[in-house]
């Protein structure tokens, strides 16, 4: 199975080539240059959607090229080890500070493209002072003695004072200043931790640099012109932005993005006209998690909104959690001038796409795969390209293991994963519902067709439990813009309450695997409840039970009762809304294994029988309901495939209908799900007549 990418050959081939200046395979490539720098890309997409992939491929292509960082804004650690174990508030710095060490850091390697590293005068200059300067005093209820750091905030101040180029008198005065921090702070003093963690890692990183780096009167300068609201001169202004910085309830965030720009303006500094005439390619920063509280602060000032129309930024792609269908799709990006245009505020949003049924073939690769393959993986991938692969593995395995007579699909979800991280279905459920808890409850809820049911089903099975806490909670994790809302066709409201088919699938199997035939009776029993208490009367009395009493009957594997029912329902509606209710009821979820219906007392004679003469018609097409019931009921499994014998026996189903109905609904009906069922599409997203709403799902 390849790792080729989908629908994102504009961003890897166009768009960033056009910005960097190079091509992936190395060659050059004339760098569009944009009045105000580069915008910041950001691709948007729900979880397992591929962002990741996409910002390691970037990262493969381009690091032994070209200035390149690549983080995870998400982690504790950014992805790197440097920064293990750091505390996410701290008197002498933040998350950003630490991220900010990493990307100069990184950023400042040396590569091969490049004549000469990027250096960071400025941000340098203020993360050492955020991160190791003491002021006078601070140290003395802590057993410290602060005659060094104050000795050392001396020194420290004639270094950044002195102009020059980084000769021997410099680094050998700051070498004693960050020596002197070393000394009298020790690791690990609570409070006073100025070189705890990777606090401690970060400065002695930064050090060799820091040592090599000219420290001169230009990057203070533009420290001094840049903290209007401190007062003296530039040293003095730094180190009451480092107070400042400290100051319990102060303003860190404004703080913080003066730090930033201080990086975008070292980067711009190295990227002179020079360099640009030489068409150097541009550094290349890659951000994932980007739709973190962090991403928002270190984001805001690469911007290209306000920057210098002259300055030249770093190339920005970032990766975020989001509704991709609210952005222009990537896929439909035809040249960078035309996306460009869509940028707003030095963002340019662009949606991740789903991947195709053809896409899916193409990742599947061999030609001997079964033909329903792509169809089985479309529905549990919901066109996350992440899912989609994670299935085509498990494929593979089932390929290689499967057992003569063995069916395929049914086990393709329960593949146990060589490294113990458990089955298929639990792999992607952990990806895409990372809370163990919730992942459990929603589980638990996934049955569920809206909010009175979730809640009468939880409050059924957890009877101490009263608080509706439970299910709000799962609601607004299911709000999140990284679901897609796919409410069922012809319902009122948002039906069902997991509305995302994909994850809706991946938990109702969960579900059914993972659960004992009597919970299952419950948990159906519960959602029944609210909908009806009884059968309609057998003798064609008034009203009739809604489709969603009879979805969980049927789910509970009392089929004739539904038979009855559905056959009593045709003699008292449209045969429109007949067939949008048959649509809903057979798209009830199939009991687990070993699961066996409660015997029940006869319900008497069937409603819909009798109402007509002779009774031969009558059972007639009882007998069509019951086979229309049957057939699309197990069609609409989402581990089958299309099964030619079942589509012809709803084909004849509805033929019957049609000849003793004497409406034309039933022909229609005939036609279209006929076609649809081939293709794979499964109730409850059959094309209903009448111009109800039609679903195109699998």
């Amino acid at each position: 199975m390849g790792e080729r990418l989908y629908g994102v050959d504009p961003l890897l081939d166009g768009l960033v080539p056009g910005l960097v200046g190079l091509d992936r395979d190395g060659g050059r490539r004339g760098r569009v240059e944009l009045p105000g720098g580069n915008p910041v890309i950001e691709l948007v997409g729900g979880r397992c959607s591929g962002k990741t992939s996409v910002l390691a491929t970037l990262s493969a292509s381009y690091a032994s090229r070209v200035p390149l960082v690549r983080v995870d804004l998400a982690a504790p650690d950014f992805g790197d080890p440097l920064l293990a174990g750091l505390p996410d508030t701290r008197p002498d710095g933040s998350r950003l500070t630490d991220l900010l060490y990493l990307l100069s850091y990184k950023l400042g390697l040396r590569v091969r493209r490049t004549t000469q590293p990027l250096r960071f005068p400025r941000l340098a200059l203020g993360l050492l002072v955020v991160t190791a300067w003491r002021p006078d005093g601070a140290c003395d209820d802590g057993g410290l003695a602060p005659q060094d750091l104050r000795r050392a905030e001396k020194r420290l101040k004639g270094v950044i004072s002195q102009n020059g180029d980084g000769g021997e008198d410099r680094q050998a005065r700051l070498a004693e200043w960050i020596q002197a921090v070393d000394r009298a702070v020790p690791a690990g003093v609570s409070g006073f931790g100025v070189l705890e963690g990777a606090g401690r890692a970060a400065l002695r990183t930064a050090a060799p640099r820091l040592l090599r780096s000219r420290v001169n009167r230009g990057a203070l300068r533009w420290w001094g012109g840049h903290l209007e609201h401190e007062q003296g001169d530039a040293v003095q202004k730094l180190f009451g932005f480092v107070r400042d910085f400290r100051r319990p309830g102060g303003d860190q965030a404004r703080l913080e993005e003066i730090l930033v720009s201080a990086f975008v303006a070292d980067i711009a500094q190295h990227y002179g006209p020079l360099r640009r005439q030489n068409e150097v390619p541009l550094p290349l920063i890659l951000l994932d998690n980007a739709h973190v509280p962090l991403g928002s602060r270190l984001l805001g000032p690469l911007r290209r909104k306000g920057a210098d129309k002259d300055a030249v930024g770093p190339v920005v792609v970032a990766a975020r959690v989001g509704d991709a269908t609210a952005h222009r799709a990537l896929r439909l990006v035809a040249d960078l001038s035309a996306a460009i245009g869509d940028e707003v505020e030095g963002v340019l949003r662009l949606g991740l796409p789903s991947l195709e049924r053809g896409d899916l073939v193409r990742i599947l690769g061999a030609p001997d795969r079964a033909a329903y393959l792509p169809l089985l993986i479309e529905r549990f991938a919901g066109g996350r390209a992440g899912s989609a692969r994670t299935l085509a593995g498990a494929a593979d395995a089932v390929a290689r293991d499967r057992a003569p007579g063995s069916r395929p699909a049914a086990s393709l979800l329960d593949v146990a994963a060589p490294d113990g991280t458990g089955t298929t279905v639990e792999r992607l459920l952990a990806v895409l519902v990372p809370d163990p808890a919730m992942c459990t409850r929603l589980t638990l809820l996934a049955p569920a067709l809206d909010i009175a049911a979730a809640r009468r089903l939880w409050t059924g099975l957890h009877s101490r439990d009263t608080s509706a806490r439970p299910v709000d909670e799962a609601l607004e994790l299911l709000k999140d813009a990284c679901w897609a809302s796919d409410p069922w066709p012809g319902t009122d409201g948002p039906v069902p309450l997991v509305a995302d088919r994909a994850l809706r699938h991946l938990l109702l199997h969960h579900l059914r695997t993972r659960t004992a035939p009597e919970r299952w009776r419950q948990v159906h029993q519960h959602l029944r409840s609210g909908y009806a208490s009884q059968e309609p009367p057998p003798e064609g009395g008034a009203g009739q039970i809604p489709s969603a009493y009879l979805h969980h009957t049927l789910a509970l594997g009392f089929t004739e009762s539904v038979v009855r029912s559905l056959h009593h329902w045709l003699g008292h509606s449209t045969p429109s809304a007949w067939l949008a209710a048959v649509n809903i009821v057979c798209a009830a979820p199939h009991p687990p294994a070993g699961y066996e219906a409660e015997a029940v007392a006869d319900g008497g004679p069937c409603g819909g029988c009798g109402r007509d003469e002779p009774a031969a018609r009558d059972e007639v097409v009882h007998r069509a309901v019951a086979r229309l019931l049957e057939a699309l009921w197990e069609q609409s499994d989402p581990l089958n495939a299309p099964c030619p014998d079942r589509i012809d026996q709803v084909e004849s189903a509805l033929r019957t209908l049609h000849e003793h109905e004497t409406t034309d609904d039933f022909r229609q009906a005939l036609r279209h799900w006929s076609a649809r069922l081939r293709e794979g599409v499964q109730a409850p997203y059959l094309t209903v007549p009448e111009g109800l709403p039609e679903g195109s799902g699998r």
